[in-house]
């Protein structure tokens, strides 16, 4: 009975050991947790947050917003096509005695280009020159006549039957002279038309017919082909839709700027110069003609090329670059930079884009700077830094080291 108490009391000390060792672990973790901000070692941080020290700035380019009239224009697959281009075909039967131009030679309006021979022709218009001389004598013989036999019926040395015979004969020989003058002329034309000269000025293609061979009217083929290439005009459709801004323009006088691209690559500028009087209802297009100088005759007949219309032109509007404008579930929108070197979101009204300029009605003033390069890396109030005054690729009075932008671009993204 009395070992009892004896066996219990060192069991009391253990107890007290093991609630101090509870409370130094405790003590121990809460002081790890104090020191280290309340956070784990090695658990990330959530992309959103900024550290401490704040997120670096955005390398972003940037460019001032600027106030001025946009053209809009219109583009369109056209056909190059002559202003004149005229077969040439003989207007009399021959032989063809000479061809008197080069394949590919500019000739002038009125240039003999071909002789038919003139020798049937030249007698046809003397002989006719012939009889009008003997009619025009036999008509001076009556006039003479008639002259004696209006004053001989005075003394009725004649009768009146034979005063009015001779008139009559006076007036036949009168039309007989008028129908000698008209082949006299008829003859001199088809002599004429043995000189077979252009009718236009423009350039002679590939000859049909040579010397020596006999030509008429109706032939199938023409002897050449001559068309003007300067100046020369395209053929292009456009969507119906445009028909009412284009007509008026033109009813007004004001012929819209057309501009194409030859084969040759160069860029030939014209004016609209007309528009077809209906629509096609099959394809919902119209067809027009713009008419362009052609110097150098870059422009070939029948050669498919690209045409542009400045259909309008928007006039006072502020103008930035099209990468500038942003598309989100709101509307358009661009970042502005504001003096403070940071962003600001700001909603915009888009008029047009063309040539990768865009036009604002609303939003920007002009002389603000709009950010045009690194747009995904920025967020409302984004610290950043303007690397470049111009869009990527193009020239700029400041241009940072591509290294430093790059790792600086990669710092300041944020999620």
């Amino acid at each position: 009975m009395s070992s009892s108490p004896t066996s219990s009391r060192p069991r009391r000390p253990l107890r007290w050991l093991w609630w101090l060792l509870l409370i130094l672990v405790a003590a121990s973790v809460a002081y790890y947790f104090l020191g280290s901000n309340g956070e784990p070692e090695g658990n990330d941080r959530s992309p959103e947050q900024p550290s401490a020290s704040g997120m670096p700035a955005t390398a972003i380019s940037a460019v001032a917003a600027s106030r001025g009239d946009l053209p809009i224009e219109l583009t369109a697959l056209g056909t190059v096509r002559p202003l004149q281009s005229v077969a040439v075909r003989p207007r009399v039967e021959g032989e063809l005695i000479s061809v008197d131009f080069e394949e590919g030679q500019t000739v002038q309006k009125g240039e003999r280009i071909a002789r038919i021979d003139p020798r049937d022709y030249q007698a046809q218009l003397d002989q006719a020159k012939g009889q009008l001389a003997q009619d025009q004598a036999q008509l001076a013989s009556a006039r003479e006549d008639l002259a004696r036999y209006e004053k001989l019926i005075e003394t009725n040395y004649v009768s009146r039957q034979e005063l009015e015979q001779q008139r009559q004969l006076v007036r036949q020989y009168q039309g007989t002279v008028a129908s000698d003058q008209a082949s006299v002329k008829s003859a001199q034309v088809q002599l004429d038309y043995t000189d077979i000269t252009a009718p236009i000025t423009g350039v002679v293609g590939i000859r049909n017919v040579d010397p020596g061979n006999i030509v008429q009217l109706g032939d199938d083929d023409p002897i050449v082909t001559i068309t003007q290439l300067d100046p020369i005009s395209v053929i292009f459709s456009l969507p119906s839709r445009y028909v009412d801004i284009v007509r008026g323009r033109l009813v007004a006088g004001d012929h819209p700027s057309v501009s194409v691209t030859g084969t040759d690559g160069e860029t030939y500028s014209g004016r609209l110069s007309s528009i077809d009087s209906n629509i096609n209802n099959a394809t919902g297009t119209i067809r027009l003609r713009a008419t362009l100088d052609n110097p150098t005759g870059g422009l070939y007949p029948n050669a498919y090329v690209d045409v542009s219309l400045v259909s309008q032109i928007l006039h006072d509007q502020v103008i930035v670059p099209e990468p500038a404008v942003q598309t989100g579930q709101e509307g358009n929108y661009v970042y502005v930079v504001k003096e403070d070197d940071t962003v600001t979101r700001r909603d915009v009204t888009l008029a047009a884009t063309q040539n990768s300029q865009s036009a604002l009605s609303s939003g920007v003033e002009a002389g603000e700077r709009v950010v045009v390069d690194g747009v995904d890396s920025l967020r409302e109030g984004a610290k950043v830094r303007v690397v470049s005054d111009a869009l990527p690729g193009e020239s700029s009075d400041e241009v940072a080291d591509p290294a430093a932008s790059a790792d600086n671009s990669g710092d300041g993204r944020t999620s």
